[in-house]
């Protein structure tokens, strides 16, 4: 039998063959720091869009704000078909 190693304390798993942290702890912790992780990637990504906004001149801000609201609306319409399709089930 191999020996799994938790990923996050390195610690041996020891149980099912599919459980991959040694603990509830690590588990949480792992996860958390992965969540914290895409937050802060989007937050920058947030941020290099705002400052190349900025730069731009009031014709192009303008077009950019109208694309985004309208793609803002296409996800709305997306979410709200979801809701409906899962609540048919």
């Amino acid at each position: 039998m191999k020996v799994r190693k938790c990923p996050t304390c390195g610690r041996d798993v020891i149980g099912r063959a599919d459980k991959r942290f040694c603990s509830d702890e690590c588990r949480i912790f792992y996860n958390n720091a992965l969540r914290k992780r895409k937050r802060s990637r989007n937050r920058e990504q947030i941020r290099a869009i705002i400052s190349n906004v900025r730069e731009m001149d009031q014709a192009d801000a303008k077009n950019l704000l109208r694309l985004l609201e309208r793609i803002s609306k296409v996800f709305k319409i997306m979410s709200t078909f979801a809701k409906t399709r899962n609540s048919q089930k």
